[in-house]
């Protein structure tokens, strides 16, 4: 039997997160999400998806300490950054970059505390090249602020803006269970390959548009759609088009995605005059209250929102997604290598069998024999 897409296929145990698609609910180590974006910290939750519990507090600001100090990019790497065009999509940067961390990291760290060294420069990456493509001085991390207020010092300048917010938000894109990109990673993982080129094949495969790309594919849908009088139309539109609403729909969630209704209250919270929010929010009153093919909003749809709220640029959401995710892709690796085995499906041949070799001088433009 062939499971297109692997959908309901289970490849490994976990006890790092928990998705219960029918009532919509999300936990990481049995903690709701929600909890955890309510009351913790970036660290605090990295901690918990890698060591498997909530640090103590002289845990956390030991962890916190070695966080802020594996920011900073080499000078070999930053020589690279000048010479890169400034036109590059954000998730590119990220890979460029890790490549080259991974090419020249040989150490015999175990994998958690390679995890660090990895999340800990995610953040200096974007905010370095965003600088450098803009035309702005690069602004170094420093070692005594958390982990996303300094990031977002590091891109405006500035301390202030709706900090908590956005951890909030870094915390629920954290982890997904086995998503397209989560189970690239575990693939390249099951090679005992390294686990910087885990993640640079996550990073690959978060970039496509059915996938962690979509939130760069919401706001020029909201545009087109233009005002909240003209959802109804383009929805009809898309129907007949058999074109995919973007920001709706999940393979997992069959009711409301946790993450979306939290980032909702957010932005209604914090946004609520915003255009392209005003936009959002009746096109799911008409999709859902019309059981439109039974779809609901993902996290794709507010989260996208959210971050251009915030100030980041569009070809930036992915990666400011990767960001969060690096957290759960190492996790996931660490605790499957710990029982590994190679990963390697098969699939089921239906082509023909003992076809004649037909020497070139003899071929049509078919293939076929031509005698």
């Amino acid at each position: 039997m062939i499971f297109k897409g692997l959908e309901g296929v289970k490849v490994c145990k976990t006890s790092i997160c928990y998705m219960d698609g029918s009532n919509g609910r999300l936990f990481y180590r049995g903690i709701p999400v929600e909890t955890l974006a309510d009351k913790s910290s970036f660290e605090e939750v990295a901690y918990l998806l890698w060591y498997g519990k909530l640090p103590t507090k002289s845990q956390l600001e030991e962890f916190k300490s070695k966080f802020s100090r594996n920011r900073d990019l080499s000078p070999e790497s930053l020589e690279i950054l000048f010479k890169l065009p400034k036109n590059l999509h954000y998730v590119d940067v990220l890979k460029i970059f890790l490549s080259i961390h991974g090419s020249v990291d040989n150490s015999e760290e175990d994998l958690q505390e390679k995890a660090i060294k990895i999340a800990s420069v995610f953040p200096t990456i974007l905010a370095y090249y965003y600088r450098y493509s803009n035309d702005l001085e690069l602004i170094p991390p420093r070692e005594d602020l958390p982990h996303i207020e300094n990031f977002y010092h590091m891109v405006f300048g500035e301390r202030d803006g709706y900090l908590r917010a956005l951890e909030s938000a870094f915390i629920l894109l954290m982890e997904q269970d086995l998503n397209a990109s989560t189970f690239t990673a575990l693939v390249i993982g099951s090679t005992l390959s390294d686990l910087y080129s885990c993640i640079v094949g996550a990073l690959g495969a978060l970039r496509g548009p059915l996938h962690g790309g979509a939130c760069e594919k919401v706001p020029p849908m909201l545009e087109e759609i233009g005002s909240e009088d003209k959802v109804e139309e383009y929805v009809q539109r898309c129907l007949a088009e058999k074109k995919k609403i973007m920001g709706f729909g999940h393979r997992i969630y069959k009711t409301y995605d946790p993450r979306a209704v939290y980032l909702r209250d957010t932005i209604q919270r914090l946004f609520p005059d915003n255009k392209l929010f005003k936009i959002a929010k009746r096109l799911e009153e008409y999709i859902v209250g019309n059981r439109i093919k039974n779809i609901y909003p993902n996290v794709d749809l507010y989260s996208s929102i959210f971050f251009e709220a915030m100030g980041f640029p569009r070809n930036m959401f992915t990666a400011l997604f990767a960001m969060a995710r690096v957290v759960g892709w190492t996790a996931h690796v660490i605790e499957y290598v710990s029982d590994n085995k190679l990963i390697r499906p098969e699939s089921e041949y239906v082509g023909p069998i003992g076809v004649d070799y037909i020497p070139i001088e003899r071929r049509d433009e078919d293939g076929k024999d031509s005698h």
